[in-house]
């Protein structure tokens, strides 16, 4: 096939695809013409400005009744459904006269004398209760869901303010003015998060609706889920009102906000050893006991599996999932603002006000031309999958996920393989517990490789930026020029960003401008703080040569973040050891158990066969209760499921107290998946 012929393949495919997305469009649009028509009446009037208010700091997209009316939607959708299915279940429930008078003897009522007209008003009854309980609880379900929605973003605005503030603040002393620094940050978001949006606000209302700062400052006060930033912008409206210097209260506010950053740590550390005392405590050695205990008195005195099973596969995961969600609630407010980058798509975007660039264009259909911009949109995500396979060692570092897609069928093609029977049964899951365990280990240790690989990259990188910035300071106040003082600092050592910024001498020598060198910087190394010291750089430049200040401000904050998070990782590195301590005690007792008293308990049965007295216990030897011979391979296959689970748990716990990161507990899952495997391999 010609090219030309497959760039028309391509296309058609694509205008299929963009008809698919229309035909959604216009359900969506159907959906919510019903929702207007029919279910805005049934919207409580009351709680309305509160619904409104949660819906404004979530920054919905539709209107608040639009949104209102597609919940109640939503809600009578799935109470007729509901109460259907009751009406259904209960007739023919009616039909199956062995049922009925199974279930309406237990509470006394005599069926035979029920008429089919009081049965069905009884089913219409039912279902008419289910259908509203299940209404109501949907409607109310999914406002509860929002106002989590709510929460989350207030810890995300929580989390990323300092940061924004030191970024306008380093601005302010560039001479830059209040409204271009404000655009600056909320054209950062993947630097600057949840409060470059919550800014944006405020540059819309400047820039589209002619609203002056103090009033957008004091509107954004307003909207805002986050008492903090409600604060810091209402504070800021007034320093502006009062002609005070805005450079001053930033300066303040960032000072304050890095002491309080320094004195939450310490309480923060102590919440979180406590998390992982009771951890060790409540899901370690608890269940240990409790485990001890069952095989002691299944083997002794009565049958403990299923008990056994359901604390093995059921309170160990679910309760290691509850303190995870736990852990993840705490480490919401005190996690330290990272930001994420954008795949390599350009960030940058222009701080100038609509307008300053204004050209006149052609007006064309407005059908053809959304027709296009669908075609354009589908273009650049399949674009993405072309450059994750021009870079596959920096598509793996950046997207570890993607080796369980080698990985993962290798897995199950060798737990099959070494499965006897290959088939789902109990007898399979005996069987396939360690092969199981050997296929996780090899697909957890590719993944841990890859983002591990990829997380020693950002570390080098994080490392080297306030460096950077230090010795770009210097050589400016010195008085060298960015392009002089850039040429003195490429030729040091900067570890990670000494190859990207020789990349950038050369492109300023061939003659590109500073800006978009730095900008091309940070588009192929991709790192959010190399991104933010490029965006203050560059939007720095555009207020003045003098960057010194600038640049110090920005390389003082991240080492007070870096310090902040170093400090945690060596508080927690004593609670890692802990956990493999744990654990390593944990595995030596159910060694120990499956080593010495199970082949004990073993010769024991087998030499009491025979010897039952006439009442059915036996005379001698350390037989159960009733002369029942106790199945000691389904214990000893419980206890190496358990030492599994328990690896696969106390792994990613440990990664996320040590490093704050789930993925970084994969390699601890590997180690203690290794180390259950060679304790067993010598039992």
């Amino acid at each position: 096939m010609s090219a030309p012929t497959r760039l028309i393949d391509y296309h058609r495919w694509l205008r299929r695809i963009a008809t698919i997305r229309s035909i959604g469009v216009r359900l969506r649009c159907g959906v919510d013409a019903i929702a207007l028509a029919w279910c805005r009446p049934l919207v409580p009037a009351t709680g309305r400005r509160e619904r409104n208010t949660q819906l404004a700091a979530i920054h919905a997209d539709d209107p608040p009744r639009l949104i209102a009316a597609r919940i109640m939607l939503y809600a009578l959708t799935a109470g007729i459904a509901a109460g259907m299915l009751t009406l259904v279940t209960i007739l023919r429930i009616r039909a199956e006269p062995a049922v009925v008078t199974a279930l309406t003897g237990r509470i006394g009522i005599n069926t035979l004398t029920a008429s089919p007209v009081s049965a069905a008003t009884l089913a219409a009854g039912c279902s008419v209760l289910v259908a509203v309980a299940v209404t109501a609880v949907t409607y109310r379900v999914q406002w509860v869901l929002i106002d989590r929605r709510v929460a989350a973003r207030e810890r995300r605005i929580d989390r990323t303010l300092p940061r924004a503030v030191a970024c306008m603040y380093a601005l302010a002393r560039s001479g830059m003015p209040l409204p271009a620094v404000l655009r600056t940050v909320a054209a950062h978001r993947n630097v600057y998060g949840e409060t470059a949006v919550a800014i944006g606000v405020t540059v819309r209302e400047i820039d589209h609706f002619g609203v002056d700062v103090i009033t957008a400052l004091e509107t954004t006060s307003d909207r805002t889920p986050s008492a903090s930033f409600a604060e810091f912008t209402s504070d800021l409206a007034a320093a502006v009102d009062s002609g005070h210097p805005v450079d001053d209260y930033l300066r303040r506010y960032h000072e304050r906000s890095r002491e309080a950053a320094a004195d939450s740590q310490q309480g923060f550390l102590t919440h979180l050893s406590t998390a992982a005392e009771g951890y060790v405590t409540g899901l370690v050695v608890g269940p240990l006991f409790v485990v001890t205990t069952l095989v002691v008195v299944g083997l002794v005195v009565t049958d403990t599996v299923p008990v056994l099973r359901a604390v093995i596969f059921g309170f160990v995961p679910i309760g290691t999932v509850g303190f995870l969600l736990g852990l993840d609630r705490l480490l919401a407010s005190h996690r330290l603002p990272v930001a994420t980058h954008n795949n390599g798509r350009s960030s940058y975007r222009s701080v100038d006000p609509p307008g300053a660039h204004a050209t006149i264009r052609p007006m064309g259909s407005s059908r053809d031309w959304s027709h296009q911009r669908s075609i354009l949109r589908i273009a650049d995500r399949l674009s993405r999958w072309r450059r994750w396979l021009r870079r596959p060692i920096a598509t793996l570092g950046s997207n570890p996920w993607l080796t369980l897609l080698a990985t993962a069928p290798l897995g199950v093609g060798w737990i099959y393989l070494a499965t006897e029977p290959p088939r789902l049964s109990m007898a399979t899951l005996s069987t396939a517990t360690r092969p199981l365990s050997i296929a996780l280990i090899g697909i957890c240790s590719s993944y841990a490789a890859a983002y591990e690989a990829g997380a020693a990259r950002r570390r080098r990188l994080a490392a080297a930026v306030p460096v950077f910035l230090d010795r770009l300071a210097d050589v400016n106040e010195a008085g060298l020029s960015v392009v002089d003082g850039l040429d003195r600092v490429a030729n040091g050592d900067l570890g990670a960003l000494s190859e990207p910024l020789a990349r950038v001498r050369r492109d300023v020598r061939w003659g590109a401008d500073v800006t978009n060198a730095f900008r091309r910087l940070a588009s192929r190394v991709r790192s959010p703080p190399v991104t933010g010291a490029v965006a203050l750089v560059t939007n720095a430049l555009r207020a003045s040569n003098r960057i010194g200040p600038v640049a110090a401000i920005a390389a003082a904050e991240l080492r007070a973040s870096q310090r902040l998070a170093a400090r945690r990782r060596r508080a927690m590195a004593t609670y890692l050891v802990v956990i493999y301590i744990a654990f390593l005690v944990f595995i030596g007792i159910i060694a120990a158990l499956s080593a010495s008293f199970f082949p004990a308990v073993e010769t024991a049965v087998t030499g009491s066969t025979g010897g039952l007295s006439t009442t059915g216990v036996t005379e001698t030897g350390m037989a159960r209760a009733g002369g029942i011979t106790p199945n000691i391979d389904a214990y000893e296959t419980l206890l190496v499921q358990l030492t599994m689970i328990q690896a696969i748990c106390s792994g990613l716990v440990a990664g996320r107290l040590g490093e704050g990161e789930l993925r970084a507990g994969v390699k601890h899952v590997v180690v203690l998946l290794m180390i259950s495997q060679a304790v067993w391999w010598f039992i």
